[in-house]
Formats: structure tokens, sequence, C-alpha cells
């Protein structure tokens, strides 16, 4: 987007500087030198009293520039000791750096430059000066010639009280003379390049400043608005109302700020044209604390953006806003994933925004009540909308449920999606709680994504953050010590000092009834407003006023007062949805987490380190692989509530460690070896599925996904590898991983609390017994052949479910010999064998007829290759995976060799997903993978 020098005038004709940062000269133009002076004491105020260096982090606005506070040339190394933008200290608090504008910046003679934007830090970063609102200072460059700017008042609008002074100062270039115009009004003139003037207020309301400079025939204004505030009305809040977005009607919103220790509050909106007026200065409740005001005439269905101004100094979006406009992050976001968003009101405002909107379109739920799966019965996919697909988006979960559903899934866990600061992000830096963050689609394409999800019997769990928020945050910036960078001693919500030594943003007071009241709207509002089925609590332990800072064993340890807490919010969760599915990332004491667990919460089980020493073939009697605590009875619990993992977005990837450590003492029996560590990962899982209770997978766990989580960093995204489920071998891990999540959702043995664990050796057995069928699984994790004792319940016929084999067996403890990384799973009574496709130790199945396919995964254009030995003529099936055939083409014509033909998928029409691709010639069927993004 490029904008006009108009668009800039008409910022800078209604928006002033805070004075953090003044120029020598006045009016810096493109092509001069400018001394850039910095007074830490203004803005956010950070970096008052912080001993030097003090560094610069600049950029400039130019026609090149992709929105209104983008910056490009930007100047400084962050983080680093930069010598080319250290200042220079010329007083307490005050710096200066000097260099000319268009070289400094590497600006081309043909580029205008707008504006330079700021930001000021210490050597390594760490605390930044801004601007008062948290956003960028910015300075604007002038022309050559006439120029005029009103620098007192400083801030825009300017509030005072009934009898006040407001300090008038302008100045000008270039200028023969200039008018101080009040209200439309001459109040004085000068023929000189500046004019001072002290205006005597007088009655209520809002006025204009306006100075007019002449040269000659050319004439410049400068425009800034004061308010004289009135005393703020109390009046008690009707009882119906809560905190955030009313809508009243279709025409009428009441908006509420809870605001402690703030004197007034303006709801500046862009219906009341992002004026400081009486029709936006909010009431106060009896409480002194909670502002609230009703604005009526609105136009249904249209979104209007609106800030608070807090004690005329701070400009906040609603903390509880429904959605809101980011300046900067939105610019990254694809129209094509979130189409005709509102604009920005650039001009008028700086940071977040926040959004209203009377008379939504109700979504229309086709599946309004959903019951989710029994717990003990849960498969949950944890997953991460960034780097699940190359499209980032809702509507590439909707186009592949049937990936997740053929899976076996029936519980999709989304690593947080409320609003986040910037775009790129695991999610766990939450700003606005209850918006959700725009990245990954609308409001409606996720209500749809939920629909679609009970529509296939798949419950959708949310990932939240509330032990922390970030800087963003309005409740963090309400009430805020610059000096401490830090949130104040008078913040109603907030700990200035974290109670734990994992805290990660600021650590929320969670035993002060402002956190509670506002936790509870955030956690009610998701389960009612989107339908979702329940939470994974991140950082569950954290939740507590228990200081344990510098002892992490005190921190594990048992705390009534947490458990207090998270019965509280169990309660308020279950009285709003009794099927809610609640799990905490918790990792105390074993006596705490049994106690939660026997109350109603499922427990995160991290077994990465344990089925990964199983996987890599270091198991040993020592107990490094024992999988014992992957069952709720080791544990002591009365209930099936370990929701018990391999891995997570947390731990390192199994195929990873299989590939990079795993055993390879033994040259025929290579862990490391790719083929090698995919069968281990079949065995790992084998032994995770078949242990009762809830169990979660990684996504791309069940293709054997390999790159490490500190690929590019810890929480970079990571290559999308859907072409993994072309690989057969690959594919064949996704089958067993299907094949045992059927099991384990069909058949109640598998729910059993009637089973015996051997699983602490490397020679493992689990025995699940119940009246309808028994079950026995095998496993041998070294890396050398050896003879597992099956304990048998009984003797006669034993059936191997992944081969279909049969088993008479006469004595129940004869052990049965095992290659290495061998599994076997038996029932005593048949079932379906399942369609898995040969075994890596058996051989790919490869054929002279084999079909190619590439690109894959493809977009457009997809070469197809068959190789026969005949000429024939053929037809050529496309289908997706419910066996729904998509296409199918007659003129195929296959010759003696390699035969090689082009389809359009877009043409097609077919969405992101996985296809099976049939040529069926002279009565044989050959059948390959196509994945479409």
């Amino acid at each position: 987007m490029k904008f006009s020098a108009l668009f800039i005038t008409l910022f800078f004709s209604t928006l002033l500087s805070a004075q953090v940062v003044s120029t020598i000269p006045i009016f810096p133009h493109a092509d001069d030198s400018v001394t850039i002076i910095f007074d830490a004491t203004k803005g956010n105020g950070a970096l008052t009293d912080v001993p030097p260096p003090i560094f610069a982090h600049t950029g400039v606005v130019t026609n090149n520039s992709a929105s209104f506070t983008s910056w490009v040339n930007v100047q400084g190394n962050w983080g680093t000791y930069d010598e080319e933008v250290l200042m220079t200290e010329i007083g307490v608090n005050l710096y200066k750096i000097k260099y000319h504008l268009r070289d400094f910046y590497g600006v081309d003679a043909e580029d205008t430059i707008f504006r330079m934007g700021f930001v000021f830090r210490n050597t390594d970063g760490s605390i930044v000066g801004r601007e008062a609102d948290g956003s960028d200072i910015f300075v604007e460059v002038y022309d050559a010639g006439l120029n005029v700017s009103i620098i007192s008042p400083s801030y825009d609008p300017y509030l005072v009280e009934l009898g006040e002074s407001i300090p008038i100062s302008a100045a000008a270039t270039f200028v023969d003379s200039m008018f101080l115009f009040i209200n439309d009004v001459l109040i004085t003139s000068v023929e000189d390049s500046s004019i001072d003037y002290n205006f005597l207020t007088t009655e209520y309301g809002e006025g204009v400043i306006r100075i007019k400079a002449k040269s000659g025939a050319e004439i410049k204004e400068d425009t800034a608005y004061y308010f004289v505030r009135p005393p703020v009305t109390v009046e008690a809040l009707p009882t119906d109302l809560h905190q955030g977005i009313n809508y009243v009607n279709d025409n009428t919103v009441t908006l509420v700020l809870y605001a402690p220790l703030k004197e007034y509050v303006f709801a500046v909106n862009t219906f009341h044209n992002w004026k400081v007026s009486a029709d936006n200065y909010m009431k106060v409740d009896p409480d002194m604390a909670t502002f609230w005001i009703t604005i009526s005439g609105l136009t249904a269905g249209e979104e209007y953006a609106y800030q608070y101004l807090i004690d005329g100094n701070l400009w906040v979006a609603d903390p509880l806003a429904e959605k809101i406009l980011d300046p900067n992050a939105d610019s990254g976001i694809p129209i094509s994933v979130y189409p005709e968003n509102l604009e920005y009101p650039a001009g008028v405002s700086t940071g977040i925004v926040s959004v209203f909107q009377t008379a939504q379109p109700e979504y229309d739920w086709m599946v309004p009540e959903f019951t989710p799966p029994a717990v003990e019965d849960l498969v949950i996919y944890e997953l991460l909308v960034r780097d699940f697909a190359s499209v980032r988006s809702y509507q590439t979960l909707i186009d592949t449920i049937n990936y997740l559903k053929t899976l076996g899934v029936n519980a999709i866990e989304l690593m947080p999606i409320m609003e986040f600061e910037n775009n790129d992000s695991w999610g766990y830096n939450p700003s606005f709680f209850i918006a959700l963050d725009k990245y990954y689609g609308t409001r409606t394409k996720f209500k749809e994504f939920v629909d679609i999800c009970h529509q296939n019997g798949i419950a959708v769990l949310l990932d939240i953050a509330m032990n922390h928020a970030f800087g963003q945050c309005p409740l963090v910036r309400m009430w805020w010590d610059p000096a401490l960078n830090a949130p104040s001693a008078e913040s109603p919500y907030f700990n200035t000092v974290a109670k734990h030594d994992y805290n990660v943003g600021y650590d929320f007071n969670h035993e002060s009834e402002a956190t509670k009241n506002f936790r509870d709207r955030v956690f009610t509002y998701w389960l009612n407003e989107y339908n979702v089925d329940g939470y994974r609590f991140d950082l569950s332990k954290g939740f507590t006023q228990n200081n344990t800072l510098g002892d992490v064993g005190a921190w594990g340890a048992y705390d009534a007062s947490r458990i207090a807490i998270w019965k509280n919010i169990y309660d308020t969760l279950i009285a709003t949805e009794e099927d809610a599915i609640l799990i905490l990332e918790h990792f105390a004491d074993n006596t705490e987490e049994k106690e939660l667990a026997n109350y109603g919460f499922l427990l995160w089980g991290n077994m990465n380190y344990n089925y990964g020493e199983a996987a890599m073939g270091w198991g040993n009697a020592g107990g490094n692989s024992s999988l014992f605590w992957a069952s709720y009875v080791s544990r002591g619990w009365d209930n099936p509530h370990a929701v018990v993992y391999m891995e997570s977005h947390d731990e390192e990837r199994l195929m990873y460690k299989n590939e990079t450590y795993g055993n390879s003492t033994i040259p025929d029996y290579n862990c490391k070896d790719q083929n090698i560590a995919l069968a281990r990962m079949e065995q790992a899982a084998t032994f995770l599925f078949t242990i009762p209770g809830p169990k979660m997978i990684w996504m791309f766990g069940e293709l054997g996904y390999d790159y490490s989580i500190d690929f590019g960093c810890r929480v970079c995204a990571k290559p999308v590898r859907w072409d993994y489920f072309s690989d057969p071998n690959r594919y064949r891990l996704y089958t067993i991983y299907a094949a045992l999540a059927n099991l384990k959702t069909t058949y109640d043995v598998f729910g059993t609390d009637d089973f015996t664990l051997s699983v602490t050796g490397p020679l493992k057995r689990i025995n699940l017994n119940d009246d309808a069928m028994n079950v026995t699984v095998l496993g041998n994790f070294q890396v050398t052949a050896d003879a597992v004792l099956p304990n048998f319940q009984h003797t006669g016929w034993w059936y191997e479910y992944f081969t279909g084999d049969s088993i008479n067996i006469s004595t129940t403890t004869d052990g049965i010999n095992m290659a290495p990384g061998e599994y076997r799973l038996y029932t005593d009574v048949r079932l379906t064998t399942p369609d898995i496709p040969q075994s890596v130790f058996d051989g790919i199945a490869t054929t002279e007829n084999g079909i190619t396919i590439y690109p894959n995964p493809a977009s457009d254009i997809v070469h197809i290759e068959i190789e026969t030995i005949y000429t024939a003529d053929a037809q050529l099936e496309l289908y997706d995976l419910t066996g729904k055939l998509m296409y199918v083409s007659n003129n195929v014509n296959l010759q003696n060799g390699v035969t090689g033909f082009d389809v359009d998928v877009k043409i097609l029409g077919l969405q992101s997903g996985m296809y099976i691709t049939k040529i069926i010639a002279q009565g044989k069927i050959y059948t390959a993978k196509l994945v479409v993004e």
C-alpha cells in the first residue's frame, strides 16, 4: 500500500507528538542535517535514570513503506553496542544524535521521506523507550519552504480543568505573519516566526486551536484540539451488563471498562469522528472503578473502531475486545485469509484499537449441541495452525479434516489462537484474551471449523495462557511503573515481581478479585461464543500467589492455595458447560495432581524422555525407558485423567532423536536408519495407545516428523512436509496410528481398569482384561533379538491384530522370540485385520508398474507417470479420503514403457488435502497418494 503526502498532512494536522523527541531544526527536511534530542523521562519513561549508553533504533516512512507506520531503511543492530546509533548524553535523561537525514538512512534522491520513526534502547534491548501508549515515536519530515507547527499544547487533545490556562506556542519557517484562532475567533497575530499565548478556559467542552502562517500568497495551517473536562457523572452501572462490549440492540452498544484508581475515561471512536467530546465521556459507577457509556444511533452491522483515553495520557484498546486492529501486524495477514478487514483509523490513532459491531450475522450451527468423547477415550491431536500447512488458516484445517478423522483423532487441541503479539508465534504471548487472532482467519470461519469438527465427532480444545500477559495487553499498560519496567504496585491484575521462576511476560495475581472476574469472563466466553469443548491451561502450576522465586522445587510442592484456585475455576466452567474437558499443564507434586484429577481435571503426562529412550534403543533394566508412569494407576490416581504423550509442542520430536541419537552399536540394526527409526515409532505408538487413559499426539508425529524442535529456533516456523504422507514407510506409520486409535475408541478393553504392566525394562508387556475381550501387547525394545514373556490370560487361540496371524498356546508363560524393534498385539477375539502397507522390514512394495507423481504436494499442474509392459486404454480416477470420487478421465492411453500425462488440480477445484490416485487398465488397479495444497 502506498500513501500520499495529502494523507501525511492530514495526520500531522490532527495528531501531535508528545515531545518525547525534539529536533534541531524544528522543521527538518530530507536534505538537511538534523539533531535528534530524546527525553528519556517522556513517553513511557522506561529509560528514565537508566545509565548510558543509550542507542537509537530508527527508520523512515517513505513512499515505499507498506503502511503508515512501517519503517524502511532501518538503522541500528538491535541488542548490540552499535556506534552508528549511539547517542550522546547532554544532560540528565537527555540524549542526542546528529546526522544528515537522507544520507544516514540511505534514501534515494527520488524517494519522498514523510517521517522518521524511533524507539530507544539500552545496550541489550531489554529496556525500550517508546510513546506513552507503547507505540513507536514518529517525527515529521517537512518540505522546504513555508511550514508551521503547534509546539504547545504538546498533546492532542489537550485536556484541562475549567479555569486552567492553555499555554499555546507555535513556530513557522519562511513566514511573513502568524495568526492564532480559537474556535474560529482571531485571538492574536504577529509578524514573526513564532507565536505564544496563554488562553484561559471559561467553559466546559471541546475547542479548536488553529494557527495560520502566511508567506506572500501562500498559507499553511496547523490545528490542535482541547477539551475542558467537566466532573465525571456518577451513575450505577445497570446490573445486567458486564465488562467489555454489551450489545443493547442493533443500533446501541454499552462499553464497560474496569479501571480502579483512574480519574476519568473517554471512549473515543469512529462514530464520533475520533474526537474527544462529551459524547464519549464515560460515566463511573459508585464503586468509582467501573466506567461505562452507552452509544446510540449506530448503523446496524457496521464495524466501529474505538480506544479508551484514560486520564488524558494513556490510549488503550478494550482489554475485552472481541476484535482488534493492529497497525503493525495486520499488514502481514493475507487478504485471502482475512478478507475485508476494517481499515485502521490511520491519521487519528496510534497503537492497537478495538472494534465493536452491532447486528453481527448469527452463525447457523449444524451441531448446536455436541457431546465430546469420554475422557478415557480421548485421542487428542495437538496442532499449531502456523506450521500445519503452507496456507495458515482455519480453512486449511477444514479442508484437511478427513486426514485427522481417518487418523482416528477425536479431539483437536489448538495452540493459542487468542490475539497474541505479532503474527509469527506459538501464541503464548497473549495480549487480548477474547479476541480471535486474525492471522488464521475470521470469527465465522473459526466457528465453521468447530462446527465441521463436531460434525465429524471431533472435539475442539483451546490451549490458553492465562498465567501471564505481555506488554501489549491493556491490563498491563493501564497500571505500569516505568521505573521498574513492570506492572505497578497499584495494578489490580498483576504482580510487580513474578511469584515463580518459570514465568514469562507479566505474572497475573491469581488471587485478586479483578483477575478472578476477568479470567471467568475469558474462560466462559470461548465455551459460549465458539462452542469449543474445553481447554488446555498453559503453565497451570503458575496459578499461585505462593512466592517460590529461586526455588523451583518449592514451586512444584503441594500448594493448597493453588488447588483452591483451580477448583474454583473448575466449578465455574462446569457450571457453564458440564461436559467441558479441562486439562492442566501442571507437573506438580503427585499428591496435588491426584487431588486435582479426582476433582475432575485432566493433567498432561509428559513421557517424552522415557518413550524416547525406548524408541532410540537405549532402554535398560535401570528404568530409563520405563513406561510405568504412563498409567494413571501407577500414579495412584482413582480416574484415568493423565493425558499421556510421547511428543508435544514443548518436547523434542522422537524421530529426530532416533535419527540423531539412536543406538547404532549393532551394524545390521542401526536405530538411526530412517526405516528402522520409523518402525520403532510404530512400536512406541503401540505402547502408547494401549495403556488405558486419554492420549495426545503432536502433529505429524504420525508421519515420523524429524525436524528438531530447535530447527531455526525453538519457536520458529518449521518446514511443512505434507509430502511425508506420500512416503510409503511414513504412510505406514500413519496407518498404524490410525489402527491403534480405532482400537482405543472402539473396544471397551482399552479403557479397562483391570490391567497389568511390565514396562520398566526393554522387554515390555501390557495385559488388558475385560469380559468381552482380553489383550496382550508385547514389544522387544532392544537392538538384539530376545524372548518376551507374554503372560497370556489363558491358553487357547490368540490373534495378532496387525498381521492377522493366530497362535494356539498351551502354556501362558512360554517366551515368544521377537526381533529387535518387533511388537505384537494379541487379542483373544479375532478382529478385522487393518489395512496396513507392507512392513519396512519386508521391503517397500514397488513393481514395474508403479506410479510416480510430481510435484507432490501440488497446487496446480501435477505430472503423473506409470510404467507398464503393455499398451492399453486406461481410466484415471481421483478419490478423497472418504472414498468420494472427485475426478474421472477415460482418455489415458498407456504405452509400453513409461507413460506420462498432466492434471491441473486447480481447474478441478480440489481443496487442500490428501487424495488417492487410481489408474485402471487391463483389470489391474494402480494407486498412489496425491497431496493438494
